[in-house]
């Protein structure tokens, strides 16, 4: 070797370790590995419902029934509102027609009403048949002062009786998720104990738990393509036995090439009080829009995320406000799927007290965390990947995929493992994907490219890729990852990781759309090489946060501003229908305006 050419080599060596482009990759610090918790800090409790506990009900008469539930602070009075389901309504709502107030003089955190079921007979009032069949379903509205916050509160509940007797009902549900060509999943919740089974045109579904339970998933297979199935659940507890009414699902056709699904996403609690402040939810808004959607006949929903106000320590509160977004949907979920994807305030938390606001946060560790509630009350596929750390949490339930007709669908989760401050203690940056989720979006991505039956391809997520009103300074862009913009942290590792996941994405050559929410706000952005040069393939961004929650303007800052082709602050959901090889969008607000409409894939 000539010297000449030993000193050109060595002058190469030399520029490729100390040019920036090969410099060593950004430090994370802990992201990704199991949180170390700041033991020198109290722990913090961290409650945002009134209601503490499930309220208890007791008949005292032969039409005459107790209610006693328990309030975090001292409360005044309660009045509970109390009615049926309309045995003839196709999507059932709870009906009031009479009321009764607690008789109680000073504010307390126990309290109990007694309600007058006689009020609901007679002539003018029994449509629901109760004098007849000797009970029915009484559903009921809890309505209570919060002294702190000066606003009123609601919880919905419901119990059924016959005879003077309490029975067990269905308190929840039923739901059908994952509806294929060939099966569907029937859920439920009940308020007792009880065995369960489900009827399908006279056929019966047994539960595979041979023990009393409390929460159903029954699979039902063996069905034909494009038809139409009516269905209705029976529960017994050896003594008392009832069901539910009769609802239906339908089958997609084999290989169906023309359907139409909804999304929305952020139902969290609004801003005007009653209905829009809901258990966490914004119930007014969500519920509308769903019947809504079902009404213009979409084969199914999909909800991605911050669904309630979350950001709880207590799992019991968790549980009220996932499920409080679960009654304001249940309607249409008698009949089509509903798909979800975890928020960022879809957390179950440990908090820290270290004096700031919100002291140091954390998914809740062990067993019962965010992501296991979570997969506790939905129910999506379970084809996630597996989680590589073992203390981190499970992806099942909140990672999957699921195919429709001639097209797939990804749920990708960008709030796994939250915490507060992870490159400092632990856990995962809001936004980031972690390794393991990377590996098995790049395979599934890669799969749908190679298999010929799948035309058309949608990604799902929370946090937003490119976000454009609100959340500019996290989600997948953390103001590009610029330490002076995020606490000295460099977090260009999150940009780094957005661009890997977007360019397979986009590079499939089926990729229709990546649709996101947590912008409480409408944007169409079309994501090309004018947003960066890297991606050559067209692809549209959505990005839909207008289910209920406090709206967010556009920030025009952000680098692809200009790529945004439409925006809207209105409160609203959107329609994608595929057609052999197009695919379009609309996009309607509450009060049924079209918004935007646009061919997405032609």
């Amino acid at each position: 070797m000539s010297h000449l050419f030993k000193h050109i080599l060595t002058t190469l060596l030399v520029i490729v370790i100390i040019h920036p482009a090969c410099s060593a990759p950004v430090d994370k610090g802990r992201v990704g590995q199991p949180p170390i918790y700041p033991t020198e800090y109290p722990v913090k409790e961290v409650r945002g419902l009134l209601l503490v506990e499930e309220p208890v009900v007791e008949m005292t008469g032969k039409y005459k029934a107790k209610i006693s539930f328990k309030t975090a602070i001292p409360c005044p009075a309660a009045r509970i509102y109390y009615g049926i389901f309309e045995p003839d309504q196709h999507l059932p709502l709870p009906r009031y027609r009479r009321s009764a107030k607690e008789k109680l003089k000073e504010p307390a955190c126990e309290h109990d009403v007694t309600i007058k079921l006689k009020k609901l007979l007679g002539n003018a009032l029994d449509v629901a048949g109760l004098k007849e069949k000797g009970g029915g379903v009484i559903v009921y509205r809890i309505e209570v002062y919060n002294p702190k916050s000066a606003m009123i509160c609601f919880y919905d509940r419901r119990f059924e009786f016959r005879n003077g007797k309490l029975v067990p009902t269905v308190t929840i549900g039923p739901f059908v998720d994952q509806i294929t060509e060939t099966g569907a999943i029937i859920s439920w919740d009940t308020d007792k104990p009880v065995k369960g089974k489900v009827r399908v045109n006279n056929r019966v579904y047994l539960s595979q738990n041979p023990k009393p339970a409390m929460h159903f998933e029954i699979a039902i297979t063996g069905l034909e393509p494009g038809k139409t199935y009516p269905y209705r659940v029976e529960i017994s507890n050896g003594i008392d036995s009832t069901s539910t009414p009769d609802f239906s699902f339908r089958t997609p056709e084999h290989k169906a090439i023309s359907f139409s699904f909804a999304a929305m996403g952020d139902s969290r609690e609004g801003i005007g009080g009653g209905e829009n402040s809901y258990s966490g939810v914004n119930y007014k808004v969500v519920n509308r829009l769903a019947i809504n959607a079902y009404n213009r006949g979409v084969d199914f929903i999909v909800h991605t995320g911050d669904f309630a106000n979350g950001m709880t320590t207590y799992p019991d509160e968790f549980t009220m406000q996932l499920e409080a977004y679960k009654y304001a949907v249940e309607p249409v979920g008698h009949y089509i799927p509903i798909y979800e994807g975890i928020g960022n305030h879809e957390v179950l938390m440990d908090v820290y007290d270290n004096g700031s606001k919100s002291g140091i946060r954390f998914d809740k560790k062990g067993k019962t965390n965010s992501e296991s509630v979570f997969a506790e009350m939905f129910v999506n596929p379970l084809n996630g990947p597996n989680a590589k750390i073992k203390s981190a949490p499970s992806y099942k339930e909140n990672v999957y995929r699921f195919d429709y007709g001639n097209s797939r669908f990804i749920m990708m989760n960008n709030n796994y493992w939250w915490s507060k401050y992870p490159e400092k203690y632990g856990g995962n940056l809001e936004g980031y994907v972690l390794d393991d989720q990377m590996e098995w979006l790049i395979r599934e991505f890669a799969e749908a490219k190679s298999d010929p039956s799948v035309k058309h391809l949608f990604l799902f997520a929370h946090e937003p890729m490119f976000p454009n009103g609100g959340h500019a300074g996290d989600a997948m862009w953390y103001n590009g990852g610029d330490p002076e913009k995020n606490n000295g942290f460099d977090r260009t590792y999150v940009v780094e990781r957005r661009d890997e996941i977007w360019q397979a994405f986009a590079t499939t050559g089926k990729a229709v759309c990546g649709n996101f929410c947590d912008e409480h706000n409408y944007n169409r952005t079309l994501i090309n090489s004018d947003v960066n040069n890297k991606f050559k393939s067209p692809v549209w961004q959505i990005i839909s946060g207008g289910a209920g929650a406090p709206f967010y303007t556009q920030d025009k800052s952000v680098p692809w501003a200009s790529s945004v082709k439409a925006f809207s602050t209105q409160m609203h959901y959107y329609i994608i229908t595929v057609d052999g090889s197009k695919v379009s969008l609309e996009v309607y607000g509450i009060t049924g305006e079209l918004i935007d409409e646009a061919v997405l894939k032609e």
